[in-house]
């Protein structure tokens, strides 16, 4: 990695607007488990609990947090030209998308694992492992959705709609209806991991914890590794 893109990449994303839009969901997230366990009878289920993360948590903060850190850092620059300044350094391909996954990491593990952890443990305290299984299942998604993100803003022209396209039709639907699917879907990894670590004695319909641990790390590293193939075929009169 390179420390002054890992620089670059934070003041970038700090000094635009859509950072509000990126700080609203996680603080969402959090007002609404206070409301929650405020106007509840008696203690929630943890069951309960891990299913509100997945469904919002895991379905809806961590892909649109990831969307944003990684249009901001990557889609912005290529369709601004921005992007001229770091192809013209003698940096390599590589260590430009690392250094700005590293930075796409750092956010989604700031702006929604760790809050949908924290809304775990406003809900359920630290019973039944509700909150350290949802930082967890946040976690694994992040980074498999980063991979994907990262590798769609570098090969598409308009990544930002094929993210979009990718969340709501792939993870959001297909992946809710066809069982198999659940295999290759980044949501669906987090959740089992969830569920895994609430329940570890109840048999698991979804991926083992694993297999999506392990899809997770080949994600990312396919994700980059694509990402700085096509930076490197790239010329600056393409940009």
């Amino acid at each position: 990695m390179n420390t002054a893109i890992v620089r670059l990449g934070i003041s970038s994303l700090t000094g635009r607007s859509r950072i509000v839009l990126m700080v609203a969901f996680p603080v969402l997230l959090l007002l609404l488990g206070v409301l929650l366990r405020s106007v509840g009878e008696g203690e929630p289920q943890g069951d309960d609990v891990a299913e509100l993360l997945k469904v919002f948590g895991l379905g809806v903060v961590v892909p649109v947090v990831t969307l944003i850190a990684t249009s901001t850092l990557i889609s912005t620059e290529l369709d601004d030209g921005s992007v001229i300044y770091l192809l013209s350094k003698p940096v390599s391909r590589l260590s430009v998308v690392a250094s700005k996954a590293a930075v796409i990491l750092g956010t989604v593990v700031l702006f929604a694992a760790v809050p949908i952890g924290l809304t775990g443990l406003i809900l359920f305290g630290v019973g039944e492992r509700v909150a350290v299984a949802s930082f967890l299942g946040a976690l694994v998604s992040a980074v498999a959705y980063a991979g994907i993100f990262i590798m769609l803003a570098t090969f598409l022209k308009r990544s930002v709609i094929g993210a979009l396209v990718y969340w709501l039709v792939w993870e959001s639907t297909l992946a809710s209806l066809i069982g198999p699917i659940r295999w290759l879907s980044a949501r669906a990894w987090g959740s089992s991991v969830i569920d895994q670590v609430v329940s570890p004695a109840i048999e698991n319909n979804g991926v083992p914890w694993w297999y999506a641990v392990l899809g997770m790390t080949l994600t990312l590293l396919v994700g980059v590794l694509l990402a700085s193939r096509r930076l490197s075929a790239m010329t600056l009169s393409d940009d």
